[in-house]
């Protein structure tokens, strides 16, 4: 009686097998296909900044705060790009996330101030309509610097493969941002830099935040601000965190020098 027992046994594991291998080729295609929608929605949400004052309002008086007209973006669309919030408030329909980032210092470094980075994200009937951000972030650094690096987001190029967005300001749309950040303000607004690098014409500030709380999902935020050795001002910025990148051109690449006629 024990042989069947076990030719039975044996019988239903390649069918548990093959049950197991179902299951996570389905879970593989609904992540496929969420992480699709969730793509879609960035898209749509990007071709919005494109048509900045249609979609969006600004108010400047008490920090910078970004209302959407139109929602697009999900709560569960920030949970995916994996934003956790410190901590979150609910109001009615409404939920308030404070998101938080603390600056990695240099070995050896001091500092009195964390200078973290910290947003604040509204979402009504689960999608997302306003952001804040404090004040003190445009003590050093100009709101309309800022805010023009928000509408140019619209024109961005997008390379899904490499999961990075680039902007290309022309000299019309650089002659738009009147001022940019130099060096020094951005040393005191984000304070002494994680990494420092001083190249021949071109020096290299890095920025890098780790998520409060630290066993969030928010993962490690690298910014690279590449300045003009002898002039101070901005030539790019690279922002690394872990869903992807996005790089600011302000300078103009140089130009292609078509070969002689033969």
């Amino acid at each position: 009686m024990a042989a069947p027992l076990r030719k039975e046994v044996s019988s239903v594991r390649p069918q548990r097998s093959r049950a197991s291998r179902l299951l996570a080729g389905s879970l593989v295609a609904c992540c496929l296909l969420l992480s699709g929608c969730v793509y879609l929605r960035l898209l749509e949400f990007k071709r919005q900044l494109g048509h900045f004052d249609r979609f969006f309002t600004l108010k400047t008086d008490d920090g910078l705060r970004l209302a959407c007209l139109t929602p697009v973006l999900l709560a569960d669309d920030f949970r995916w790009l994996g934003l956790t919030p410190e901590t979150v408030i609910t109001l009615g329909q409404s939920q308030q996330w404070r998101i938080r980032w603390v600056k990695q210092l240099a070995p050896g470094a001091r500092q009195s101030d964390a200078h973290d980075i910290e947003l604040e994200l509204i979402f009504t009937d689960g999608k997302f309509t306003r952001l804040f951000l404090p004040e003190r972030y445009f003590a050093f650094v100009p709101k309309p610097f800022f805010t023009g690096l928000l509408r140019s987001l619209g024109k961005a190029g997008v390379d899904k493969s490499r999961r990075l967005a680039e902007v290309n300001f022309t000299p019309e749309e650089r002659a738009l941002l009147t001022t940019r950040v130099v060096a020094t303000s951005l040393a005191m607004l984000l304070g002494t830099p994680s990494e420092k690098t001083v190249e021949t014409t071109r020096t290299l500030l890095r920025y890098r935040y780790t998520p409060i709380p630290p066993q969030s999902k928010n993962g490690v935020i690298d910014m690279t601000f590449t300045f003009d050795t002898a002039t101070g001002q901005l030539q790019r910025l690279n922002g690394r965190s872990p869903v992807g990148q996005i790089a600011f051109n302000f300078e103009t690449p140089p130009a292609v020098i078509a070969p002689p006629p033969p």
